[in-house]
C-alpha cells in the first residue's frame, strides 16, 4: 500500500514485561494502513510468537547507548524514512528524541512508562518534550510525576492505558483449572496466592513476605496458604535477598520462587488470589492479566492509583508499604469462602473488560496518530 504511514517503534529490547508485551499488542493490531517497524537496543526477546512477521528489522547490538550504536540508531531512523517515531521507556525516550534531532521524524510520541523516573531524564525531559508531539502515559501516577517533578506541560501529555485481550486472559474451565495446577504441583486443597513481576525493590516482595510472616504468627496463615514468586531477578542485590529472608522468616515451605515464567496464563489459572505490594508503579499490566483471569487481587495503593482493584468489591488495598495492613487484607482475603472469592474475581473481569478492552484503547492509539498526521499534513 502506497499511503502506508510507517510507525518506527524504539525499545531497549523485547525482554519479559508489561512494556514489551504492549508495544508488541498495539504492532499487531495498528490497521493496515500503518506500516509497524521495530528498532531493538539488543536481540533479548522474550515474545517472539508476538512479533509481526519481519521484525524486528534493527537491532543496534548494544546494551547501553554509546557513539557507534547512537549513529546507527540516526541511519536507521533515515534509512526508514517514519512518519511517526514511537519510543518507549526512559533510556529509548531519550536517545530517540535526540536521533530526532539529527534525523528530523515529522511526529514524535513517546510513552513514559513507570514511576519513579531517572534523575537524568528528569532533568531532561522538560527540554526533549518541546520537539515532541505528544507524551503518553499509561497512569494518573506517571502524569503527576512528569508534571511536578519533569515540569512536562499537561497539554503534552494524554493518558491512554494499557489494554489486556480479555478474550486469551479470561477464567479458566474446571479442566483447564485442573491442568494448570497439576502442572505447577499444586494440591487441591492449597490456596494460592501468586505475586507475578520481576524480583525488585519496585516490586517490595521482601515486604509481602514480612507480612506473609506476621500473619503467621498471628495465626491467620491456614496450613494450605502458599505464596508463588514470579518473575526475573531485575535487581541483583534485592534478588540475593530473597532466599536468607525466606529463610529467617521460616516460610521455606510456604514460598516457592518460579523465576521467569512465559506461560502467566497458565499461573493465573492455577491461582486463587493475585498479589502485588509495589512501591510504585505505573498501570501494571499483572493486575489486568489476572482480574481478567477472574481473580481477586491484594494490591498496595501504589499499585492501585487507576483503581484496577475496587477495595472491598474485587479485591483489597493496603496502604504503600504498611506491612500491619497488608497482612490485614491477606487476611481478610483468605477469610473469604471459595465462592465469595470467585464471586469478588468476577466481578474484576468486569470491570477490566469495561474499561481496560483492546477495542477501546486501541481506538484511543490510532485516532491520536490519526490527529497528529492530519495536524502535519500527512494523513
Amino acid at each position: 500500500m502506497a499511503d502506508r504511514h510507517k510507525v518506527l517503534f524504539l525499545i531497549p529490547n523485547l525482554q519479559q514485561g508489561g512494556a514489551e508485551r504492549q508495544i508488541l499488542e498495539l504492532a499487531t493490531r495498528l490497521p493496515a494502513r500503518f506500516e509497524p517497524v521495530f528498532c531493538l537496543f539488543n536481540d533479548t526477546i522474550h515474545y517472539p510468537e508476538y512479533l509481526p512477521a519481519g521484525e524486528p528489522r534493527h537491532v543496534l547490538g548494544v546494551n547501553r547507548m554509546n557513539r557507534a550504536g547512537f549513529r546507527r540508531l540516526v541511519d536507521v531512523i533515515r534509512a526508514e524514512k517514519p512518519q511517526i517515531l514511537q519510543t518507549y521507556r526512559d533510556k529509548t525516550n531519550f536517545w530517540g528524541r535526540l536521533a530526532a534531532r539529527r534525523a528530523p521524524v515529522p511526529i514524535v510520541v513517546t510513552s513514559v512508562r513507570n514511576r519513579a523516573i531517572a534523575p537524568l531524564h528528569l532533568v531532561t525531559e522538560r527540554w526533549l518534550t518541546r520537539r515532541t508531539d505528544k507524551v503518553l502515559t499509561n497512569s494518573e501516577g506517571v502524569r503527576r510525576e512528569l508534571v511536578n517533578f519533569a515540569r512536562v506541560p499537561p497539554d503534552k501529555i494524554q493518558i491512554v492505558h494499557n489494554f489486556i485481550n480479555t478474550d486469551r486472559f479470561r477464567p479458566p474451565t474446571d479442566d483447564e483449572r485442573a491442568e494448570a495446577r497439576a502442572r505447577w504441583q499444586i494440591a487441591g486443597d492449597e490456596t494460592i496466592f501468586l505475586c507475578p513481576g520481576r524480583i525488585a525493590f519496585q516490586k517490595h516482595q521482601l515486604g509481602l513476605l514480612l507480612a506473609l510472616s506476621i500473619l503467621d504468627k498471628r495465626g491467620g496463615l491456614p496450613s494450605g496458604a502458599r505464596l508463588l514468586l514470579a518473575g526475573r531477578k531485575r535487581d541483583r542485590l534485592y534478588a540475593a535477598l530473597l532466599a536468607p529472608w525466606i529463610s529467617w522468616l521460616g516460610l521455606e515451605k510456604r514460598v516457592r520462587y518460579l523465576g521467569s515464567v512465559s506461560d502467566m496464563l497458565s499461573l493465573y489459572h492455577a491461582a486463587d488470589v493475585l498479589v502485588l505490594p509495589s512501591l510504585y508503579e505505573g498501570l501494571p499490566n499483572a493486575v489486568l492479566e489476572g482480574h481478567a483471569c477472574g481473580l481477586p487481587a491484594v494490591v498496595s495503593h501504589a499499585a492501585n492509583i487507576d483503581r484496577l482493584v475496587v477495595d472491598g468489591d474485587t479485591g483489597f488495598e493496603a496502604p504503600t508499604c504498611n506491612h500491619g495492613r497488608l497482612a490485614d487484607a491477606l487476611g481478610k482475603m483468605l477469610a473469604l469462602a471459595p465462592s465469595d472469592g470467585r464471586r469478588m474475581g468476577a466481578r474484576g473481569r468486569a470491570h477490566i473488560v469495561q474499561q481496560f478492552s483492546v477495542e477501546r484503547v486501541l481506538d484511543e492509539m490510532v485516532a491520536l496518530y490519526d490527529r497528529l498526521l492530519a495536524e502535519k499534513g500527512l494523513s
